[in-house]
């Protein structure tokens, strides 16, 4: 069954919510109106009062059928704003063109409607309602004017209106400026929120590769050590190192090394699966950390990225230029510490580099038990 609010979409629950609030006001609308008529205030029937009830409630349901199915998304302002705002001031109209000297009344319902617009319209916007309403209590007049003229005085008339006007000219202004204050702060608060983020990225990210840090990396290594020791499948680590980068620094400069390293690692990352991790471990090693448990698959999964690597193109340097890695390969034991696990990715990577570079080694984890970190 559909809930009367929906929690599927948070803006459409909210807008939901400010309807009911707009539909709540006309409660107090509909008091005044009744009070009126009870003192004898109101030229009106209570057939009519009846009619006029039903017809707000009507068109409300009718609003909360817009909002209920989406469609009001399809417009500029979902919220519907302006649309309700001048539903409620013609309702005013009907409860200032109906009762007698009480009219006045009618002025304070139309300030109650445009708080509704503070948080939400332009002041193009306010100037359009408040033209509207001064347009539709004039109209008023000059109804009370042809039919009711006994019941009408055109000085107070006036006066009313004019007091309207300034009035509404004045909640424009000053509407319109709070919304002005509160875009700004919705934009600071975005913009606080980037800035956060960017701060939060620098923390764990390596400025110039967009590989994640040492510091980041040891956590994630003591993550998937801790899910490992309780019982988890056991991850396995890979550490490599770019084969002859310094010959690269000494020959195209280090501004073409930092776009080595850039580009060498945007191609392995987008070349590993969301689960694994690349991190720079110092200077021009890096650590993958891969979510297989067997050592065949992890074996596999380098010999690919080493074969890619050597195949990458670099932008600015000799076609025939290419740079290859080695690999040190080790599988997590559990309850080895992250220390000793390290140390041996270390030791295959050696192995790598001194069989002759552009190579794998593995190293398999101990069968003893290992010590706890």
């Amino acid at each position: 069954m559909l809930s009367i609010i929906p929690h599927e979409d948070p803006n459409q629950a909210l807008r939901i919510r400010r309807f009911f609030m707009a539909f709540g006001s006309y409660f107090m609308w509909i008091f005044l109106v009744s009070y009126c008529y009870d003192q004898g205030w109101a030229r009106i029937s209570l057939s009519g009062i009846i009619g006029i009830f039903a017809g707000i409630i009507g068109i409300n349901l009718i609003l909360y059928a817009v909002f209920r199915t989406g469609l009001n998304k399809r417009f500029r302002d979902p919220s519907l704003t302006m649309l309700q705002m001048l539903l409620a001031l013609s309702w005013v109209m009907v409860f200032a063109y109906y009762t007698e000297h009480v009219r006045g009344v009618a002025l304070v319902l139309a300030m109650v409607i445009f708080i509704f617009g503070v948080f939400r319209l332009q002041l193009w916007q306010f100037i359009v309602l408040a033209l509207y309403t001064l347009s539709g209590y004039g109209g008023v007049i000059a109804l009370l004017l042809i039919n009711h003229q006994d019941k009408v005085s055109l000085r107070e008339e006036f006066l009313y209106w004019v007091v309207l006007g300034s009035v509404l000219s004045w909640f424009s202004f000053i509407g319109s400026y709070i919304n002005h204050l509160r875009e700004k702060l919705v934009k600071t608060n975005v913009m606080l929120e980037h800035a956060n983020e960017r701060i939060r990225q620098s923390a764990i990210m390596d400025d110039l590769t967009g590989a994640f840090n040492r510091s980041r990396m040891m956590e994630i290594l003591q993550r998937e050590k801790s899910l490992a020791d309780r019982g988890r499948s056991p991850f396995t680590l890979c550490i490599f190192d770019l084969d002859n980068f310094k010959h690269v620094n000494d020959t195209y400069g280090h501004l073409a090394g930092d776009m080595v390293l850039r580009v060498l690692i945007r191609e392995i990352r987008e070349n590993i699966r969301d689960q694994d991790y690349i991190a720079r471990y110092g200077g021009e090693e890096f650590v993958i950390i891969l979510a297989y448990t067997e050592m065949e698959e992890a074996v596999a999964c380098a010999e690919r990225l080493k074969d890619l690597a050597s195949k990458i193109k670099y932008p600015g340097l000799p076609d025939d230029f290419s740079i290859t890695i080695s690999v040190g390969v080790t599988r997590y034991r559990p309850g080895e510490s992250i220390d000793s696990l390290i140390g041996r990715a270390d030791t295959a990577l050696y192995l790598a580099k001194t069989g002759g570079k552009n190579r794998i080694a593995v190293e398999q984890p101990p069968l003893c038990e290992a010590t706890q970190a």
